[in-house]
């Protein structure tokens, strides 16, 4: 569960859906901006991505499925996937009870409880299938997950290591990097924001004013905290409420 719908919230459903299961063959979600980019996206796809054979854009979420080979395709309306909608009219109604019941306030408590509710819900509604063969595909190894269900920004730096997103200036840490280099910027609420380039992972700063109780509070040390300014990408990348799109 996650305070609104997100792009985090279905990040974390298909990293247990590859952890317990594996790869499905396809996925079969609604319309919203986290699966598909509205038709004005199309129009910004860049020359290197044409020249790739792209026609249409991709969102952060379709790019991570389309690495695994999963096929997604958009259902037109509620009614279109029936078994999931009966599943939510079922839940909606089950687990505010539930919650009451075992004094649930908060989201994290709540997630904790589901872990159990789960296998108490499938022992009492679940039918076993008559073809028990899995169709899921076994997650390959070469994945790192911390680093696939990620927001994921190809940049170029500049002679100082430094690039930008969202108007915001970066600085990658280690100056082994020649200027002019692509690099991969990978943000997620696990790792923070860290760049890649030829299978190498640098860790960069923010090239912003950090307040004296900021540096007091996380003793300088960029492991153990998350700079502002990459908490506002994670905000806007992460967190945004796809229904407000």
């Amino acid at each position: 569960m996650c305070k609104n719908e997100c792009l985090l919230g279905y990040l974390e459903v298909l990293r247990q859906t590859l952890e317990n299961y594996g790869i499905p063959i396809s996925l079969y979600p609604d319309k919203y901006s986290v699966f598909f980019p509205p038709k004005k996206v199309d129009d910004h796809i860049t020359v290197e991505e044409q020249l790739n054979g792209r026609e249409k854009g991709v969102t952060q979420f379709g790019r991570i499925v389309e690495e695994l080979g999963i096929d997604m395709f958009p259902a037109s309306s509620p009614q279109a996937k029936g078994r999931i909608e009966r599943l939510w009219e079922t839940l909606q109604s089950r687990l505010v009870t539930e919650f009451r019941i075992n004094k649930i306030t908060n989201v994290d408590e709540a997630n904790k409880f589901l872990i159990s509710y789960i296998e108490k819900y499938n022992s009492k509604f679940s039918v076993e299938p008559t073809n028990k063969k899995t169709v899921f595909l076994k997650l390959p190894k070469r994945y790192n997950l911390d680093e696939l269900l990620c927001v994921r920004f190809e940049r170029t730096i500049d002679n100082a290591g430094v690039f930008s997103i969202n108007n915001s200036k970066f600085q990658i840490l280690d100056k082994s990097l020649p200027p002019k280099t692509k690099i991969q910027v990978y943000i997620s609420q696990k790792i923070g924001m860290r760049v890649k380039s030829n299978n190498k992972i640098y860790d960069v700063e923010p090239l912003e004013v950090v307040s004296k109780d900021q540096i007091d509070n996380n003793k300088l040390d960029y492991h153990q905290w998350i700079p502002n300014v990459v908490i506002k990408l994670i905000n806007e990348y992460y967190l945004k409420d796809a229904k407000a799109s």
